[in-house]
């Protein structure tokens, strides 16, 4: 009897990042659709060609490909999403994920025999939603990132012919299941047709003002990454709890689009691994799992998955609640922290705070090195392959590598660019150049560090 394998639903934002998902195991891979998806801003797919050549190229590694069309459209809207969906029905896509009711019947209409996703932007809560969503045709729904396990299992139970995708890892947007307005404010492009500019992940000055003191404003103060990213959510990871997740679902989604192949890699290999193995009784390789905290994040947290929305956003488990002396309120132009003192305050508020640099806020790490691809040139009977550096690369750098069917560790041995030169080191901004190493490559190697590489290199 085959065993119940949910499939690992990878992003593809761009061409490479696709193939990337693909070759690293992802069976089913989603992508944008220009002007039609929530990611449009940042999606690298930008016109029907490399789009239709990224499709073909997926299904020849033997993934699916998922569309993304999943804008909420104004009046206006409505023709250019008709056109769209004309170019896209010659495309081969295996599905699309669509979000506003009123873009279901075009699709039917152009796309008759596609199955229809519907996308989590549509904040699907509970089982007789889900079963008028079933009635009409739809083949999966992308639940609402704010359910709980115990709801997703009564689901399964009361509309068991309906396909369940749930968000396994990646960042977590701030508002209700990604509906925000907060880029139409501040910007004047709407998030909600994929314009958004990640405003939530901003650094933001927070001010008091108390009622019986009109005008006089109290500056919140929390630290490095602290208060200052106040709408920053944590990233969401279950790899932990997997097993608990894995009987109610039918797909397990990796959020990511706007985000590197060196992200796409580490998250389809990591849970890809602990999937596997946990379905086929084989022992779990805590280096390949550990990929998810190679990869450059905020802090996680197990999302709303494991906990009820009451425990939010007070107290969230006894390691990580935040004790009241950890913020400091300092008043503007005060005069009663002394300069003596002030250092001495901001100790305590870096002393006490849970807050770590992989906390809600701007990421800071830079531990991917580049692909290697396939591409090679020979010179004096050595193989070199060439490379576009991410960061410095030098000889003598030795660096983590990770393919579909191995990792281990690379020292570089010798750069030299086009011409055959040698070169001390290559940069992001010295391209075609070529690498040789102490082991023989294929191509499609991901070189990286781990964060703390000469814990891990010992």
């Amino acid at each position: 009897m085959q065993k119940h394998r949910p499939a690992i639903v990878a992003p593809g934002g761009s061409h490479q990042k696709a193939v990337t998902a693909a070759k690293y195991g992802a069976e089913e891979v989603y992508m944008g659709v220009p002007f039609t998806s929530l990611r449009m801003r940042s999606n690298k797919l930008g016109d029907f060609v490399k789009l239709k050549k990224t499709v073909d190229e997926v299904h020849n590694l033997g993934s699916k490909v998922f569309l993304t069309m999943n804008i909420f459209p104004r009046n206006v809207d409505i023709k250019i999403f008709e056109a769209t969906v004309e170019k896209v029905a010659e495309m081969g896509a295996d599905a699309i994920i669509f979000s506003d009711p009123g873009t279901f019947h075009v699709l039917k209409k152009y796309m008759p025999d596609t199955p229809l996703h519907l996308s989590t932007q549509t904040t699907t809560l509970n089982y007789s939603a889900v079963q008028f969503w079933y009635d009409i045709w739809v083949k999966r729904v992308v639940l609402a990132r704010e359910l709980h396990i115990d709801e997703i299992k009564e689901i399964k139970e009361k509309v068991p012919g309906m396909e369940l995708e749930v968000f396994v890892h990646g960042a977590m947007c701030m508002t209700y299941s990604g509906r925000c307005l907060l880029w139409d404010y501040m910007g004047g492009r709407p998030g909600n047709k994929g314009e958004c500019n990640h405003a939530c992940r901003f650094k933001y000055k927070v001010w008091l003002e108390e009622e019986r003191r009109p005008g006089k404003f109290f500056q919140l103060d929390q630290g490095e990454d602290g208060t200052n990213f106040i709408m920053s959510s944590r990233d969401l990871c279950t790899i932990d709890r997997l097993e608990e997740i894995i009987p109610y679902i039918d797909a397990m989604k990796i959020e990511g689009r706007s985000k590197s192949e060196f992200y796409v890699w580490g998250m389809v290999s990591a849970y890809k691994h602990v999937r596997d193995a946990l379905i086929d009784g084989t022992p779990i390789d805590p280096e390949i799992k550990n990929l998810v905290n190679v990869i450059p994040h905020r802090e996680y947290r197990d999302g709303f998955l494991f906990h009820n929305i009451k425990e939010f956003p007070d107290r969230e488990n006894n390691d990580h609640a935040r004790e009241p002396e950890t913020t400091q309120i300092i008043e503007e132009n005060q005069t009663s922290i002394s300069d003596n003192n002030e250092e001495e305050i901001k100790s305590n508020i870096a002393r006490n705070s849970s807050i770590t640099k992989t906390c809600a806020g701007p990421l800071f790490a830079r531990n991917y090195f580049g692909q290697v691809l396939s591409e090679s040139i020979e010179i004096n009977g050595e193989i070199y392959h060439k490379i576009s550096p991410k960061e410095v690369i030098e000889p003598g750098m030795q660096l983590h590598y990770l393919t579909p069917n191995s990792y281990g560790l690379l020292t570089i041995t010798k750069i030299i660019n086009l011409q055959g030169k040698e070169l001390e080191k290559g940069t992001c901004n010295t391209p075609n150049i070529y690498i040789k190493t102490d082991i023989e490559l294929q191509g499609e190697e991901l070189l990286y560090i781990h964060p703390n590489n000469e814990e891990k290199s010992e």
